[in-house]
């Protein structure tokens, strides 16, 4: 879904929308209301961590999940992941992502988890069935952590973490269509921790701040630091790709690095045009792009990509604060000791 610039700013066409906005507040209000939260956890005693978000578009969901699921295993918790599987073409079951044969099968964002942390990821449309075949599959998982979900209340969840980004913010502050929100900013009075990727705008909000470190040949695999990177490529123009929920903000991560862009934004999990392939096969520049847009273009492996220093992924982390980790943890039931 596209974010068109009137959901950062009230104006005529959000006010026209306004009353339909209001009915997405009220079901969105209702539902949650009805949700029992009070039984928070899956019945055999596995608790479920929700990251999630409130608005449309891209947020940083994904690296936020992979540092905690890092985070919870460097305190002894073994973590698996469940997903919706966006654009996925999953069966009646849940599929468990080692098995699929490509991202096609899975989804882009389940895919580059699973193979970042190596740890299971099942996916599917209702959350609860593939929690409950991870546990079956994967019996030695204690904490399962929701790709997304906030709004999929028929999954029963022990945290809640809500994850903004730091740019767009809550834009205009109004529900769908008339803003990017998908429920009232009210919610974010009910749920346990809201993470900025970016600049806090809240004292009850924790920032993270997603960093650049390296790139990934996507010829031959190997990896060259940020500022290697920078060294041998930094005076040439680059082109940037990214189909993500907010490509201007990958795009102003590499200038800040200070390199020059030729850039092309995509759609969220956009494959790259035919088209746009077909110009870059006659580009001499370095082409870098994200992680998420690798897995697509590995798959498809266009004829530009026959030479080492030619296209890379770009790699970034997020660390989170080690206090909000540890409140993570104290929510958590079932705690083994501490593995460091």
């Amino acid at each position: 879904m596209r974010y068109p610039d009137f959901w950062q700013r009230r104006g005529l066409r959000s006010w026209l929308l306004w009353p339909l906005s209001l009915v997405t507040c009220l079901v969105a209000r209702r539902r949650r209301s009805a949700a029992a939260r009070g039984v928070a956890r899956q019945k055999d005693g596995c608790p479920v961590v929700v990251i999630g978000n409130i608005t449309v578009g891209g947020t940083g969901k994904t690296p936020v999940l992979i540092a905690l699921a890092r985070a919870l295993a460097e305190h002894g918790r073994r973590v698996g992941v469940i997903s919706r599987g966006y654009g996925a073409k999953i069966g009646i079951e849940p599929r468990d992502v080692s098995e699929a044969a490509g991202p096609d099968a899975v989804g882009d964002e389940p895919w580059l988890i699973h193979h970042t942390l190596n740890v299971p990821v099942f996916v599917h449309p209702d959350r609860l069935r593939a929690a409950e075949q991870l546990r079956a599959r994967h019996p030695e998982v204690d904490v399962i952590l929701s790709d997304d979900g906030l709004q999929h209340h028929a999954l029963p969840r022990e945290v809640e973490i809500v994850v903004i980004d730091g740019v767009r913010r809550l834009g205009n502050r109004l529900c769908l269509p008339a803003g990017p929100l998908r429920e009232s900013a009210k919610t974010l009075d009910d749920v346990d921790f809201v993470i900025v990727n970016g600049e806090q705008f809240s004292d009850d909000q924790w920032a993270v701040h997603f960093e650049l470190t390296m790139v990934r040949d996507l010829f031959d695999q190997s990896t060259l630091g940020m500022d290697d990177f920078m060294l041998s490529f930094g005076t040439q123009p680059v082109v940037a790709l990214a189909g993500i929920g907010h490509p201007e903000k990958f795009f102003t991560a590499l200038r800040e690095r200070g390199l020059g862009l030729e850039t092309y934004a995509l759609e969220d999990h956009q494959p790259v045009p035919p088209a746009l392939i077909q110009y870059l096969r006659r580009v001499d520049s370095p082409i870098v792009m994200t992680e998420k847009d690798a897995v697509k273009w590995q798959q498809s492996r266009p004829s530009c990509h026959d030479r080492p220093g030619q296209v890379f992924a770009v790699i970034g982390q997020i660390r989170l604060p080690d206090e909000m980790v540890r409140a993570i943890l104290d929510k958590l039931p079932h705690q083994p000791e501490s593995s460091a």
